[in-house]
């Protein structure tokens, strides 16, 4: 019989891993941090279930079974030179990331944190703080990959404009969602929103930088629900202070999990920071 490793724990246990691979495949659950830990663990394993751990020195593995839509953090070329095979969860998260970057929009098109802020810190109670509010059916949404036509879909009855970007994606396939498909420049140029939705892969790496913040003309809102990994931070950051990006809206950042002491986006009034939970929900 096969054995499988889970590296992290629920609150639920193995159970529902034990019924689904019953007479295939012993599991067991083994938290492990550290490298010495996972090879400790995991030395007679056939797979492991995990996510960012760092597996090494495994001789009998075969799988690595990644507990996320994203996979950036496994050496796919060491993988396949051992002869393991690599799996993560396609679409499992996808409304739900979906809906956190329709809440950053529909948020800041009311500007609900920059008025809580007032009203809260300031003591103040001015609908003039920000007055620069537009109707968001005259508004562009500029979406990048593919988990955005569920975000196109849930921005369907509010009458806004959107755009889409991504090479594998032609009109026809646009018109099901009502998205106009453009290329990258013209995204920036004509977008009043921009969301990410796309792998951290060879060819996505530091897809965003200083290029494409230099076409926009005054002020993007700008959401990255994907990898911190798919942006040039620093180059975001320079958009920042220029005014190129007048807000941010992050849920990634390079580093998966950042110091936000010294770091140069946190404290900020006009960048939203939460901790990688896009994908989050009871029912994820």
């Amino acid at each position: 019989m096969y054995k499988a490793v889970r590296l992290f724990n629920y609150k639920d246990g193995i159970g529902l891993e034990q019924d689904a691979l019953r007479g295939v495949c012993e599991v067991e659950e083994h938290v492990c941090t550290t490298e010495d830990e996972i090879i400790s663990a995991c030395q007679d394993a056939d797979a492991v279930m995990g996510i960012f751990e760092p597996l090494t020195a495994l001789p009998k593995l075969k799988l690595i079974a990644c507990k996320s839509m994203g996979y950036n953090y496994v050496d796919l070329e060491a993988a396949k030179e051992c002869g393991v095979s690599v799996t993560h969860l396609k679409s499992a998260f996808s409304i739900d990331v979906a809906d956190y970057v329709t809440a950053c929009i529909l948020a800041h098109n009311k500007r609900l944190f920059a008025y809580d802020r007032s009203v809260r810190a300031d003591k103040k109670w001015d609908y003039s703080v920000c007055p620069d509010i537009h109707r968001l059916r005259d508004e562009t949404v500029g979406l990048v990959g593919q988990i955005a036509r569920l975000v196109a879909k849930n921005l369907s009855g509010f009458g806004v404009r959107i755009l889409a970007a991504d090479p594998f994606i032609d009109q026809s396939i646009g018109d099901e969602y009502g998205v106009t498909m453009v290329d990258m420049k013209t995204l920036f140029r004509e977008s009043d929103y921009i969301s990410l939705h796309v792998p951290l892969i060879e060819g996505t790496e530091h897809l965003i930088g200083k290029e494409l913040f230099d076409e926009i003309p005054d002020h993007l809102v700008f959401i990255n629900s994907a990898r911190g990994g798919v942006v040039v931070e620093q180059e975001m950051i320079d958009a920042i202070d220029s005014g190129k990006i007048s807000w941010a809206y992050l849920d990634v950042l390079t580093d998966e999990y950042p110091d936000l002491n010294p770091h140069p986006l946190a404290g900020r009034d006009n960048v939203i920071l939460t901790p990688h939970v896009a994908f989050y929900s009871q029912e994820s």
